[in-house]
């Protein structure tokens, strides 16, 4: 995979993240749906990265920031996330495996 590409396919994931938590948060807050518990760390970790991209900006406190939340994230137990909805489980971890892109 080529770095640019790479990189895009990173933010995608990370969008994707972001628009899975936000899922949470309204279907859990508004709908009492059982779409799994919001991360909200997780959330504003990724919000701050991509507002961070966007700005053209290269700050390394904020993807060490972003790696952390990934990680503590992706060690939750099965127990944890069972009868959920929404899994974005993988998302994270593809992020991870391309952290070098960040």
């Amino acid at each position: 995979m080529e770095e640019i590409q790479a990189r895009e396919y990173v933010l995608s994931k990370i969008k994707q993240i972001v628009a899975d938590e936000k899922f949470k948060v309204d279907a859990f807050f508004f709908c009492g749906f059982p779409g799994g518990t919001p991360n909200e760390k997780l959330k504003q970790a990724c919000e701050t990265y991509l507002k961070m991209v966007e700005m053209g900006q290269d700050q390394w406190e904020v993807k060490e920031k972003l790696i952390f939340e990934l990680e503590t994230a992706l060690s939750l137990t099965e127990k944890e996330q069972a009868g959920t909805l929404l899994n974005n489980q993988k998302d994270i971890q593809e992020v991870l495996t391309y952290q070098k892109y960040l």
